[in-house]
């Protein structure tokens, strides 16, 4: 086995935290979570290592660095314009050596012996210095054929003009490797939101569940009402269940990356979208997941039809609750007061002091 800083590819359970420059930041920190035994989807990381030693076997790496060489934090927004283009044909457009190409479809191909043929996947760009919204995610791609084009799709994202400019006004090197991440797209049965608190009043003691059918879309932007879990968090019971009308329900359209809303059956609207199985394993997972980043959360999850519970049950994405939070905790009871204090306090109450 090559060590890790050779690999082309890096599977999620083999990475942490540190690992960062090896695979890009969102790929590390999936590792993490898995280390944590929080639930994500199943995937792998395509290394950095694997973008540089693409450009090199396939000898665009120079052409690509004197483009914009030395780094110029003047850079014009046409200069960089005309560097993005030329720089994006050169990745997307060269023939990807088999030695790299070959030990990516490896690792998709085991993923498509588990969860079917031509499993649908997402790309997603991680890189190892944070550049929020640079580059670029693809999602539903399916076949070798694609998931190789896309691969060298989201490489070629590092040098959009908008990443190029962000980079030179930060003072880094135009020349910019990143990995990529291929996990799973989650088919989701049931997906939802869940905040590791009552959204209501703040009752820490307390776990809440909104949950409907097929993608998180028509829950999070409103377009159903959902079914509420309110949840004990010591006992993992529901205290409360609110039945929701759950009328559509966001699905993928068939061999496309888009969402489409089809009708919920009128027999799956009377009943709860979650099994009290299922209701138990995300109010534990969103225990861990506050315990590990001590503080509530809200959090957004995936119930997957493909595969068997409980690894079916899947964080999509974490965040810390912004609501109750932010607000600063008030004690309800005094603390002890001095006599003096207590005897002043009297006096101006009104109090006849014996």
């Amino acid at each position: 086995m090559l060590e890790k800083e050779k690999r082309f590819t890096l599977g999620y359970d083999e990475l942490e935290g540190k690992d960062f420059n090896l695979v890009g930041k969102k790929n590390a920190n999936l590792g993490e979570m898995l280390k944590a035994g929080i639930p994500i989807s199943p995937g792998f990381a395509v290394t950095i290592h694997a973008n540089d030693q693409y450009l090199i076997m396939t000898g665009i790496k120079e052409q690509i660095r004197k483009l914009i060489d030395p780094p110029d934090k003047q850079v014009s927004f046409e200069t960089a314009k005309e560097a993005s283009k030329i720089a994006m044909e050169l990745v997307e457009n060269a023939e990807i050596p088999a030695a790299i190409g070959d030990v990516i479809l490896s690792e998709y191909h085991k993923m498509c012996e588990k969860y079917g043929s031509a499993c649908p996947v997402a790309v997603r760009s991680s890189g190892a210095a944070s550049m929020p919204g640079q580059m670029e995610t693809y999602l539903n791609i399916c076949g070798d054929k694609d998931l190789i084009d896309y691969v060298k799709k989201c490489w070629s994202s590092a040098y959009n003009t908008e990443a190029i400019m962000y980079r030179m006004n930060k003072g880094m090197e135009f020349l910019f490797n990143i990995g990529a991440g291929i996990p799973k797209m989650v088919n989701s049965r049931v997906s939802g939101i869940i905040f590791t608190l009552n959204p209501i009043n703040g009752d820490m003691s307390k776990i809440s569940i909104d949950a409907s059918y097929g993608l998180g879309e028509a829950v999070v932007s409103g377009l159903v009402t959902p079914d509420t879990y309110l949840i004990d968090k010591i006992t993992l019971d529901p205290i409360k269940i609110i039945k929701g009308s759950k009328e559509i329900q966001c699905v993928y359209r068939e061999n496309a990356s888009d969402i489409v809303q089809t009708d919920v059956p009128e027999e799956k609207r009377r009943v709860n979208c979650l099994s009290m199985e299922e209701v138990r394993e995300l109010a534990r997972v969103s225990k861990l997941i506050e315990k590990y980043y001590g503080t509530a959360y809200d959090i957004e999850f995936g119930i997957d039809a493909d595969i068997p519970f409980p690894q079916n049950v899947i964080i999509l994405q974490v965040r810390p609750e912004s609501v109750w939070n932010k607000k600063e905790v008030v004690s309800k009871t005094e603390g002890k007061k001095d006599p003096m204090e207590l005897m002043l306090g009297q006096l101006l109450a009104g109090v006849k002091i014996k």
